[in-house]
């Protein structure tokens, strides 16, 4: 008899062919519809090659060698948009033209397009809707108008847009979802309103919503998964609960659920992936659990799962993609393995007990078909011979 082994899929382990090694640190992964990732951050060698701030990498984990925009300052933040990648960050060239802390490049060719919104200081985050790019940072001027830290751009001429919600400090984060831009940050204003490091502003108007978390210090990653607005940062306690540097808030009325996983320090990276809400940042605890720097969360519970991959830097930035995981940041180790500042898990395929080979139902329904057929051919047999 036949039986079919059973197979289970390991929480993810560290891809042994994906290791592109990155000088210094990245800020941000982000992938391409092909499965290739655009790095950005600090490093100027990446594979062994020169790599100013930004990369890409293959599937297989090779260095892209025909893709080269070259910034001669740092990029924080990468958005992909069809043909074109996004970047914003402290650089005043890039892509073989001068572009003063946000460009726009073509995605076959690494060059800058013609799309040039010239901000006069840091670009810290970038998100773009249709054809709307937001930018967020620390600039009062972008795209030929004064805008204070935050500002719509036209994704076809890179024009300032009348959508001004006027930050009056720094915006670290930017999640578009239909009509509602949320925004993190270090600000006490904006959209016309007192709002403090959190805020929820209208896609038309720029002006604040009625929703107001509060949160008591900086907010630096902002990821939303259906009613839920998850946040990380360094914040002791928002949406009118304590909670120490992650929560998820209410989309309707910003107030905290009881999910409270607790972070030791701070939480600058969170990306949500069907049960599980993965997080990176500097805490050394969380969900319950030691876990250094890098954690994957109950969606339900906010407990940490087993995962537990050990980074001994900062991990900046988490992308899922499918089944894949990749993590940026500045550490040197993770996952058991070195890994300098980029690494990837993916699940791994292993035989499990010796439960593995017990066929499924549908299976012994199979087998025990076979054998009647096979009884009745040998009663049929039968009966012809004495014939």
């Amino acid at each position: 008899m036949l039986l079919l082994s059973r197979h289970a899929i390991a929480q993810g382990t560290v891809d042994a062919g994906f290791d592109p090694q990155a000088d210094n640190a990245v800020a941000q992964v982000v992938i391409q519809a092909d499965g290739k990732a655009i790095i950005v951050g600090t490093f100027s060698v990446v594979a062994g090659q020169p790599r100013n701030s930004i990369a890409r990498i293959n599937t297989d984990g090779s260095l892209d060698m025909g893709f080269n925009p070259n910034a001669n300052g740092t990029i924080s933040s990468v958005a992909i948009a069809g043909s074109t990648i996004y970047v914003g960050g402290a650089f005043t060239n890039i892509g073989g033209q001068t572009r003063n802390r946000i460009a726009a490049l073509d995605a076959a060719t690494g060059l800058a397009t013609s799309w040039n919104p010239n901000a006069n200081s840091v670009v810290n985050t970038i998100a773009v809707a249709g054809g709307t790019v937001y930018a967020g940072g620390a600039f009062t001027s972008i795209g030929g108008q004064a805008r204070n830290r935050i500002a719509a751009l036209d994704a076809a001429t890179g024009l300032s847009s009348a959508w001004n919600p006027n930050a009056n400090n720094l915006v670290s984060s930017i999640a578009v979802v239909g009509s509602t831009v949320y925004v993190g940050g270090t600000f006490t204003s904006i959209g016309g309103q007192s709002r403090n490091r959190i805020a929820a502003l209208d896609a038309a108007t720029g002006l604040s919503s009625a929703w107001d978390p509060n949160a008591s210090s900086s907010v630096s990653s902002i990821a939303v998964a259906g009613s839920t607005v998850y946040v990380g940062g360094a914040f002791a306690s928002i949406g009118g609960q304590s909670r120490n540097r992650i929560a998820a808030l209410d989309a309707a009325t910003g107030l905290a659920s009881a999910w409270d996983p607790n972070a030791s320090s701070s939480v600058s990276s969170i990306a949500v992936a069907g049960s599980t809400v993965y997080v990176g940042g500097a805490f050394t605890s969380i969900g319950g659990q030691s876990r250094n720097r890098i954690a994957a969360l109950d969606v339900a519970t906010g407990a940490a799962t087993s995962w537990d991959p050990d980074a001994d830097g900062a991990v900046s930035s988490i992308a899922v993609d499918g089944s894949r995981v990749y993590v940026g940041g500045a550490f040197t180790t993770i996952g058991g393995q070195a890994r300098s500042r980029i690494a990837r898990f993916a699940p791994a395929v292993v035989p499990s007990s010796t439960a593995a080979s017990i066929p499924t139902l549908s299976e012994w329904c199979l087998v025990v078909l076979a054998g009647l057929l096979a009884a009745f051919a040998a009663v049929v047999t039968r009966k012809t011979r004495r014939a």
